[in-house]
């Protein structure tokens, strides 16, 4: 990217979240970063701070149980920001569907983090960016939204349901020259039985963040993180996960 950024960063407390800022100030972008008020959201901005003291970093609480307070959270970014401004997010919880059978509340949980506040803040942000007619927003999705697997059907229905409807977005937003990119990464950490796969592993999150910080500005519609998810869902989609029995 030529032009210098103002990365508002849903999730700025997660892992991933705190990685992709830290690409971005590394680049010499600003840094908005968005999560739940506390200390996690703290230290994670004074870590970016403290490597790249040239770039602003400014911290905003977020209400993921607030959607209301969204359109609020707009102005305050867009009233900090002194960039064109960009999007990323990693907003995101996960349960396992033995989890979930035991308690239905955390279904409405992942839907409520995972689908509907990105899908309000994304809608209350369009605005800011189709006015610039410039911009990217990366979302973070999941290989679990490609298809239903028996230990994790219920996360990846609430990521079926963000892709959907990112794919609409993404033809809303190109009208006005604003780049939409879903990253669909591996679901290792939500599938048990996978686990005992001989490639697979626990994503780094670094190693994430810094490939969908290369993918913003391409102008792709959808990556796969790590090479193999792609390859994952190609597998599930052709082949049976466990016999039938009769």
């Amino acid at each position: 990217m030529n032009n210098k950024r103002t990365w508002i960063v849903l999730g700025a407390s997660g892992v991933i979240g705190r990685a992709f800022a830290r690409e971005a100030a590394k680049d010499g972008n600003d840094v908005i970063m968005l999560g739940r008020e506390g200390e996690d959201l703290t230290l994670a901005a004074q870590d970016v701070r403290a490597r790249y003291p040239d770039v602003d970093v400014v911290t905003i609480a977020l209400d993921t149980a607030n959607p209301d307070s969204f359109a609020k959270v707009v102005e305050q970014c867009e009233s900090a920001a002194k960039n064109i401004i960009s999007v990323f997010s990693s907003l995101e919880t996960a349960y396992s569907q033995k989890e979930c059978g035991k308690d239905l509340g955390k279904i409405k949980n992942m839907f409520q983090i995972n689908y509907f506040s990105q899908v309000y803040f994304l809608s209350a942000v369009a605005p800011v960016l189709q006015k610039q007619a410039c911009g990217e927003i990366i979302v973070m999705g999941s290989t679990a939204g490609e298809f239903g697997m028996p230990d994790n059907y219920a996360f990846g229905s609430t990521k079926a349901a963000l892709h959907v409807w990112l794919q609409g977005f993404q033809a809303q937003m190109a009208q006005s020259h604003v780049a939409v990119t879903t990253v669909k990464t591996d679901d290792w950490d939500t599938v048990g039985e996978r686990k005992k796969s001989f490639f697979q592993r626990p994503i780094n999150p670094q190693a994430c963040a810094a490939a969908c910080y290369q993918y913003a500005g391409k102008g792709f519609k959808i990556r796969y993180f790590p090479w193999y998810a792609g390859v994952t869902v190609l597998f599930r989609r052709f082949l049976p996960t466990r016999p039938v029995r009769k």
